[in-house]
């Protein structure tokens, strides 16, 4: 597949009449940490790539161009956004993995599906997350779990008490919609399964509306044009606290896990969409490149013109700081021999 490349430029001229330039944007980066000095000069004047492992278009397309900007504003560098699709995100990932400490190479990952894929031992998965270069999470949109607007399902006890087989629909085996609702049904103990074989998330979600299965679980983005328009009706988000896009939809703790090991592995499932959609450089990346990205990621997360924008698309934005986003990935690695087991299973 063809490689495609953008320059991240076209926010400049905007931001400068917001009075967000990019002397503001410095500032903001000698505030992170409470360090009047900075390390992001190191990129000063140079070709940064970031890298999207997926076709434009998509979710992680548009967090990358639109963090772009800011990262070059940061930076001093001159940030190139480039598609390198193939094998759901394994084959930019490798590459990355692969890339030596002299690359200007960054690039955002589905971290939910690396993970899956390496406790999984997936084929063609060649890197080990523990090693890459975090330099921090974008953000972490929790999986919440639909139904049809016209069905009688009228909460999530409803499905935990289901007496007929829940079905599910999922793109297929390893995809984030295969894995939640194999792990969660298992937790609960209900009768569940899942049909695969759809092109894509919508094609899966209309079997939903057209009552030919039951249930759909995908982040909550995802689910959202779709909870707008009246197709379908958020039943459950999978995470601690509610989400700020659907306030009024319960948390999965709502509805006690059945048994001590069940609740283990639900928590294994909330961190592990923790880790969300991140940014990771070579394992090589030099430590003090690496401390200078890791200070231009916070900074360009402290821009408001960023913040706004992600707020209008609604886009969750929930940054997180490199070692911090290093750590929720060591966890996760970590994670109960139970829920490895289901993650497994579901490849």
């Amino acid at each position: 597949m063809g490689t495609k490349r953008t320059t991240a430029v076209s926010r400049a001229a905007g931001r400068a009449a917001l009075g967000i330039g990019l002397a503001g944007a410095l500032a903001a980066c000698g505030s992170v940490g409470g360090s009047a000095t900075s390390d992001v000069g190191a990129f000063e004047g140079e070709d940064l790539e970031l890298v999207v492992p997926y076709e434009p278009g998509g979710g992680y397309d548009v967090y990358a161009r639109a963090i772009a900007p800011s990262l070059e504003e940061c930076l001093g560098a001159r940030v190139i956004v480039l598609n390198e699709p193939g094998a759901s995100g394994l084959v930019a990932t490798n590459k990355t993995a692969a890339a030596p400490a002299s690359a200007n190479r960054i690039q955002i990952v589905n971290t939910v599906g690396l993970v899956s894929a390496q406790i999984a031992g997936a084929e063609g998965a060649n890197f080990d997350l523990s090693e890459l270069s975090w330099i921090g999470r974008v953000s972490a949109p929790p999986n919440v779990l639909v139904v049809a607007a016209d069905s009688p399902v009228r909460d999530f006890q409803d499905i935990v008490d289901a007496k007929k087989t829940v079905r599910f629909v999922a793109q297929g085996p390893g995809a984030n919609d295969y894995i939640a609702p194999n792990v969660v049904g298992s937790a609960y103990g209900y009768p569940f399964k899942t049909i695969t074989g759809f092109a894509g998330s919508s094609e899966a979600r209309t079997a939903i509306v057209a009552g030919n299965a039951d249930a759909h679980v995908l982040p909550v983005d995802s689910q959202l044009p779709a909870i707008k328009a009246g197709d379908v009706r958020p039943i459950v988000t999978i995470d601690e606290e509610p989400d700020p896009l659907l306030p009024d939809t319960p948390t999965i703790y709502k509805t006690e896990p059945p048994s001590d090991e069940a609740r283990s592995i639900i928590d294994d499932l909330v961190a592990m969409g923790r880790t969300g959609r991140s940014l990771a450089a070579s394992p090589k990346m030099d430590k003090e490149r690496l401390a200078a990205l890791r200070e231009g990621f916070q900074c360009a997360a402290d821009d408001q013109a960023l913040v706004e924008e992600m707020k209008e698309q609604q886009r969750p934005f929930n940054p997180l700081g490199g070692e911090e986003t290093a750590r929720l990935v060591d966890e996760v690695l970590g994670a109960s021999e139970e829920f490895q087991k289901l993650i497994r299973r579901s490849y």
